[in-house]
């Protein structure tokens, strides 16, 4: 049983360094690959292609944040009621429609991108949904019974909330920064396609 306990603490202490990396290396390592793969997007039918993408992501990621009360409320409405997971959720098709910009170029670029979330993402959710059931339980156990943690389903939550989403709750949540941020990106990459001839 020792053992046990022991291999167990073990691996949730290896799961613990590998976040703490993650997170500090989120942001430079986020930017140096938008400047890696800025030489691989030079086709405009690509960016037209990623854009909408890249907005439907970012859509779902402000829909959940405007009903996301983090660690304050169990929160069961809007697209929580569909789907454990909405903010990954968004944030896979945000970088999905990035990456799709790549495609005439280097097609494998999307697919690397597409194993490595599927990766990343498993091992983020794991560690949050952990502390969520110790935070909302018995109500979260019960919740993640019904609803599937990545694919959404029409049918909403048996115990669902109908309350509407909160601009002051997106603001909370920081997400108009995340928007704005996403917007400048576009918009770098349309002007590097449209004034710039430099690929890799």
């Amino acid at each position: 049983m020792s053992e046990e306990i022991k291999s167990g603490g073990s691996l949730e202490g290896l799961e613990d360094k590998v976040h703490r990396a993650m997170t500090w290396w989120r942001v430079p390592l986020m930017t140096i690959a938008f400047i890696g793969i800025l030489g691989y997007i030079y086709d405009i039918n690509t960016y037209w292609y990623g854009l909408p993408v890249v907005i439907l992501g970012e859509i779902i990621q402000m829909w959940a944040t405007s009903h996301l009360h983090k660690d304050k409320k169990f929160t069961i409405s809007g697209p929580y009621s569909h789907v454990r997971n909405p903010m990954y959720f968004g944030r896979f098709f945000v970088g999905l429609g990035i990456f799709i910009m790549t495609w005439t170029v280097c097609p494998y670029i999307l697919v690397t991108y597409v194993i490595l979330y599927a990766i990343y993402g498993p091992l983020r959710v794991r560690r949050e949904e952990r502390r969520l059931q110790e935070i909302f339980a018995p109500h979260y156990q019960d919740y993640c019974s019904e609803i599937r943690r990545w694919i959404p389903r029409i049918k909403p939550y048996s115990k669902s909330e109908s309350r509407r989403a909160k601009w002051s709750q997106v603001c909370a949540n920081h997400e108009q920064i995340v928007a704005l941020g996403i917007a400048v990106v576009m918009v770098l990459i349309y002007y590097k396609i449209d004034r710039c001839t430099w690929r890799w």
